[in-house]
Order: structure tokens, then C-alpha cells, then sequence
């Protein structure tokens, strides 16, 4: 190739892969004029070192047929004509005159090249090596034709189902980005560098003061930063960074509106993340990965805020939600406190990306309970009242690390906190899921609940797991419409559910339970409580709530099967609720959003029958989990009575006895004490 800067394209209508036969034309753009030009068309591959040359035109008919099925490169090379008036050796034809740049003498033609240039050929052969430019190339993928045999039998090619991209593929690449930046592994990355380093003080640098309740507030505010910084932000160019406010000045407070965009361009520029995202996304999204393109998809996939001062973007499905409200206005940027009746244009513009589902599954695997057991001792509070000696009377938190000061902390603003009961009804409001124990009051009912939220929601899983069996038998091409109604019928009941406190209260949740998992998986917790070295937890703090739950004779059910339906559970319910399910008819998008997610569908399954021993990929099943993980633990503690062994109880917490159960009414506590 000619160095220098070229001016020429090699077009064509072919952007598919070709079978071998086909006839592909190419195209010089813009058109060269022939007086000036001879043009030689290279076609290069499909293996290394085969490649052709051949005379030609501005247009360039390749016919395929018998071409070995691969990757070709094809483009144009335009060779300045001879001009007779100069002799060999003297002056040449200036490059004002072609209207070229970068023109280079061309190489000799490899040995082995089928076919010379007739250009070349006609030079004399004491003539000067004449200038050329390379047009870009153009890229064909070939593959093998089907042929008729002897027979006159035509073989047949079973093949998948082909991916057509919708614009709202960029929605949850966004979404995965932003969830996978607030879980446990880069939250304790970022509170160890807080808690562990050395502030400035004006002039001095001093040690933090690990005394009083400085140490927890300071792990307190540490994790709202990071929430507000990392935290999926739906937005795609900021809320107070339009119209009226300068674009370079950045408000405090206000996120990164491209702060998913720059974290996926950093991880493409870092080798050692660039080939994992590739690998993952381009699966996915069955093409290869391109910032550009997922930033086109992105802006398409957003609308305009119509009549508005200044405008924005919003989610289609906020769009049909504004609409409705067109006669509320929106907020101006720059409020005065006086001026308070109208739309806030962030939870407008920008939605959060946190779902009140990770902490309701995390809280089932008893998350919360397993700190609480620890902060009573910490208390000198015993939590066994039928003489059994409490196993953790030799927990003791020693003065010397800051683990015990951070603990009196976390006691003292325990009335800051979120209550089990305060999650209990928002988890009803949202997704009516129950929990049970005494923290609950028996017969309060929710003014509000969503009762058919997890058949609809199961029903869709379970006919996502039916459209991927479809999709893997290449005999015939699934069908998306079932899938579809699913997705609307889940969006509508997560519509219905986001009122009162949602957006604030998950938001709470999920920092306290960070804190909670920091906590747990401090090195103190580890030299006391111990744990099973060998398996590979996901994260640092999920052997001790499996080794808490070994010590007081809970639920056998290992943590990890919760902290997955927290996890992929949330981002499957994202791509629900903020995707415009309501008035999309097009079946191809809710194929591309199963085979998008799953991943995240397939292991949510798996641990939902894991945790509850409902197989969801087989059939609906609508029954509320709690219920289902009762009955499970009545199953364990009969047969840890059937062998001999008495069935541990954590004190104070009197259920109604199960069908059947031989508890006597005691049931230990699947909630946290209060």
C-alpha cells in the first residue's frame, strides 16, 4: 500500500457474506477521470500470501464462482498515466496535475501473481516508476455454494437464525455496564483505599480518628459517593448539562452523563480487559463490538423532549409517561426553593439503574441476619433463651482494630437505618414478595401489592427457556411474539409498582447492605468465624453468612444462589422496566433482549431452583418464595430429627407450624431481629 492520505473508496452493495457464484461489483468513489488513470483491482486472501491483480475500469465486475470459501480484501489501485512528452529520467508529471497526494512508485508484482497490470506492461522499460494511490479496501466473506451432485441431490445447510440489531440493544449494554461497576468486588476496592489511607487536615496530614462514631460515618458517606459516582444513571447527555448551562461546567453532584460510554471505551484501550469485553459483548449482540455504533444505537434509541426549555432526552418510555402529564411543567434547571410545583427533571431524565430486588434476595440469604447476630454479641445481647449455650459467646472483637469501633458506629445509628419492616412492604409494593418472621406484624396488610408479579414474571422466564430451545434447533426459526407479550405484561406490573418510595428507599437499601458486606468481610470477621477455604465464593463476604448459618443451625442454603438472583435478577427486571415494552410489536426485539440476556436468565433459573427447588425452565410456579424456603427448612430440621440430632431454633422468633412440620411451632428466623 501507498503511504499517504487517499481521497478514493472501494464501494459495494454487498455487506452480507456472498456465496460462491455470486457476482460482486465494485466501485471507485469518487469517480477518477480515465484520461489520468490506469486502475488495477487487487483482490488479497482468503489465506496468507494469495493475492491477484487485474486490470480494469472504475467498475469492477468479480464474479466468485470458484472462489475458496473465506475473507478477501478488495480495493483499487490507480496508477498515473505515462506521459509520452518526458523522457525516462527527466522531470516528472507534477502532482498538482493528477490532483493526487501521498503517490508512491509501486512495488514489483509478487511472484507467483496470476495476472500483470496491461499498464505496466506497456511501459518501456527504461521508463521511471510511475506514482500510484491505493483506494480504501472492502472487505467479502465467501461462503462455500451449494452445489447439485451426481444424483441431482442438493445438499442443505442448517444455520441459526439470523441477528438483526434494534436500536435498544444500546439500553442494556448501558445497564450491564453500570450494575457490574456497584457490586461487592469495586465497592471494597474503593472504601479500603478510603479507610486505609491518611486524610489532609488544612496544612497537617493526620490519621483517621478511629474513635466515637467518626470511623462509621466516614464508611457511611465513603458509600454514598461511591453510589453517586458509579451508579447506573439512564442518561444519555446529562441532566444539567443543556441549554442554559455550559457543557465544560460540571455541577456538583450531577453524574457522569457518559459515564457508561467512557468505562466500556477505557476497558476496549486496556488489553487486559479489551479481549474479555469483546468475547462477552459481541456474543451477544451476534456482531462485532463498536463503541460508535452502540453510541448511534444509544442516540436513536432516546427521544426528544418536545416543547421543553431547555431540551433533553428522555427513554421512550418516559416520553409516554411525560405525555401524560404535558400539562405539569418541568422544573427549570436552576430552581428557586419557592418555585416547587412541577416535574423534577432528573428522575425524569435520568433514572437510577437499582432494583429493591437485590436486596430482597440478599436479605433471604440472610445477609442482614448474620450481622445482626454479630452486632448482638457485640451488644453482649444472648440470643438463645432455652439454656443452649449462644455459639458465639467466644466472639470477641479486640480494641486494637478498627473493626469493633466501626461496629459502635453502625449500633448508634441504628435508628437511621432502614427497619425489616420498612423493606418488607416496599418488597410487597414493588414485586409482592413476603417475608417472614416476628419482625413482620401479623395481620397489618399493604395497602398495595403487586399479586401477579411473580406469575407474570415467572411465566416470562419460563418462555424465554422455551424460545432458546427454538433457537438452538436450526430446523426452525423461533418464535418472539410469546416472549413479547411476556415482557409487556412484566413492564406494566413493574410500572404499577413504582410509586411511594421507590427510587429512594432501594437506593438506602443498597448502600446499608454494602456496608453490611464490608463489614462481614473485614479480616477480623475471617480469623473468628472462619470458613471453608477451598470453595470459591464470588465474594469475600459470602463464607461468613454460610458459616453463621452452619453455627446457629439455620438454612443449608448457600448464600451464592442468593447473591445471584440479587444480582442477574436486577438486571434482567432494568432491561423490564425502563425498555418500551408497552408499545413495541416487533417480535425480533424481544428475541434480541433473551438472547442478550441469557446468561442472566439461565443462571437466575438455576438458583431460583436451587434456593427454592422450583425448576422454572419446566413450569410457572407463582408460589412466594419465602413459603417455598419454609418449607424447605422443615424439611432439613426433620431430617436432622430423624437422625438423631436436635433441630437448633434461633430464640424469640414463633412462626405458625408448617403442614405436617413436627417443629412445635418453632421455625428459626429467615429475618433479622428487632
Amino acid at each position: 500500500m501507498a503511504n499517504g492520505e487517499t481521497n478514493f473508496e472501494t464501494c459495494s452493495d454487498i455487506k452480507r457474506p456472498v456465496a460462491a457464484g455470486t457476482v460482486v461489483v465494485f466501485t471507485i468513489k469518487p469517480l477518477p477521470e480515465p484520461e489520468q488513470f490506469d486502475i488495477e483491482w487487487h483482490i488479497d486472501g482468503p489465506f496468507t500470501g494469495m493475492s491477484r491483480r487485474v486490470p480494469g475500469g472504475v467498475t469492477y465486475d468479480w464474479d466468485t464462482q470458484g472462489e475458496r470459501a473465506g475473507s478477501y480484501t478488495v480495493f483499487a489501485r490507480l496508477f498515473s498515466k505515462y506521459d509520452g512528452k518526458n523522457p525516462p529520467g527527466q522531470e516528472e508529471v507534477p502532482q498538482e496535475a493528477t490532483g493526487l497526494t501521498g503517490l508512491a512508485a509501486p512495488p514489483d508484482p509478487p511472484t507467483g501473481s496470476r495476472t500483470r497490470s496491461a499498464a505496466l506492461a506497456s511501459q518501456p522499460p527504461d521508463a521511471v516508476p510511475r506514482q500510484f494511490v491505493d483506494a480504501t479496501s472492502w472487505k467479502v466473506q465467501v461462503t462455500p455454494s451449494s452445489a447439485v451432485n451426481q444424483e441431482g441431490v442438493v445438499p442443505v445447510s442448517l444455520q441459526r437464525t439470523a441477528l438483526i440489531e434494534t436500536v435498544d440493544q444500546a439500553l442494556w449494554v448501558i445497564i450491564r455496564n453500570r450494575t457490574n461497576a456497584v457490586t461487592f468486588r469495586p465497592y471494597q476496592q474503593f472504601i479500603d483505599g478510603v479507610m486505609g489511607v491518611e486524610q489532609p487536615r488544612g496544612n497537617q496530614v493526620s490519621a483517621l480518628p478511629f474513635r466515637g462514631g467518626d470511623a462509621y460515618a466516614l464508611l457511611k458517606y465513603a458509600t454514598e459517593l461511591f453510589l453517586m459516582q458509579e451508579v447506573g444513571l439512564l442518561d444519555p447527555l446529562g441532566v444539567l448539562q443543556s441549554g442554559v448551562i455550559d457543557r465544560t461546567r460540571r455541577p456538583v453532584g450531577v453524574l457522569d452523563p457518559e459515564l457508561a460510554m467512557n468505562s466500556l471505551e477505557a476497558q476496549l484501550d486496556d488489553p487486559t480487559q479489551a479481549e474479555a469485553l469483546r468475547t462477552t459483548e459481541e456474543r451477544r449482540l451476534g456482531r462485532p463490538l463498536n463503541l460508535t455504533q452502540i453510541k448511534r444505537m444509544r442516540d436513536s434509541y432516546y427521544r426528544q423532549l418536545s416543547a421543553e426549555t431547555p431540551p433533553g432526552l428522555v427513554l421512550p418510555y418516559l416520553d409516554i409517561i411525560r405525555e401524560r402529564l404535558a400539562d405539569i411543567p418541568l422544573k427549570p434547571v436552576e430552581t428557586l426553593p419557592t418555585h416547587a410545583y412541577g416535574i423534577l427533571r432528573s428522575h425524569l431524565t435520568a433514572p437510577l439503574a437499582i432494583e429493591l430486588i437485590w436486596s430482597y434476595w440478599h436479605e433471604e440469604g440472610m445477609l442482614a441476619q448474620t450481622l445482626n447476630a454479630v452486632l448482638a454479641r457485640f451488644q453482649n445481647r444472648r440470643l438463645t433463651a432455652d439454656g443452649r449455650p449462644d455459639p458465639l459467646a467466644r466472639f470477641d472483637v479486640d480494641p486494637l482494630r478498627p473493626l469493633g469501633n466501626i461496629f459502635w458506629g453502625w449500633m448508634e445509628d441504628e435508628v437511621h437505618r432502614l427497619t425489616v419492616r420498612r423493606r418488607h412492604f416496599e418488597y410487597e409494593h414493588e414485586y409482592g414478595l413476603k417475608l417472614h418472621g416476628r419482625a413482620i406484624p401479623r395481620g397489618v396488610r399493604p395497602v398495595d401489592r403487586r399479586s401477579k408479579f411473580l406469575e407474570a414474571f415467572h411465566n416470562l422466564l419460563f418462555l424465554t427457556h422455551v424460545f432458546f430451545k427454538e433457537d438452538d434447533d436450526t430446523t426452525i426459526i423461533a418464535d418472539g411474539f410469546p416472549v413479547l407479550n411476556a415482557l409487556r405484561e412484566t413492564h406494566l406490573l413493574l410500572a404499577e409498582g413504582a410509586h411511594n418510595q421507590f427510587g429512594d428507599l432501594p437506593s438506602t437499601a443498597r448502600a446499608e447492605m454494602l456496608i453490611m458486606e464490608w463489614l462481614l468481610a473485614r479480616p477480623e470477621m475471617r480469623d473468628f468465624l472462619g470458613g471453608r477455604v477451598m470453595v470459591p465464593y464470588e465474594e469475600a463476604w459470602m463464607d461468613r453468612v454460610d458459616t453463621m448459618k452452619s453455627m446457629q443451625g439455620w438454612t443449608d442454603i448457600s448464600i451464592t444462589h442468593f447473591r445471584d438472583m440479587g444480582v442477574f435478577g436486577e438486571q434482567i427486571l432494568l432491561s423490564i422496566r425502563y425498555g418500551n415494552w408497552s408499545v413495541e410489536n416487533d417480535p425480533q426485539a424481544a428475541a434480541n433482549w433473551a438472547r442478550y440476556w441469557r446468561p442472566e436468565i439461565q443462571r437466575y433459573a438455576h438458583a431460583y431452583r436451587s434456593a427454592t427447588g422450583v425448576d422454572l425452565t419446566e413450569r410457572v410456579d407463582a408460589t412466594l418464595p419465602a413459603v417455598l424456603l419454609r418449607q424447605r427448612l422443615a424439611t432439613q430440621q426433620r431430617a436432622e430429627l430423624d437422625g438423631g440430632r436436635p433441630a437448633p431454633a434461633l430464640p424469640g422468633r414463633r412462626e405458625a407450624p408448617l403442614p405436617g412440620s413436627i417443629t412445635r411451632g418453632r421455625v428459626p428466623a429467615q429475618r433479622e431481629l428487632e
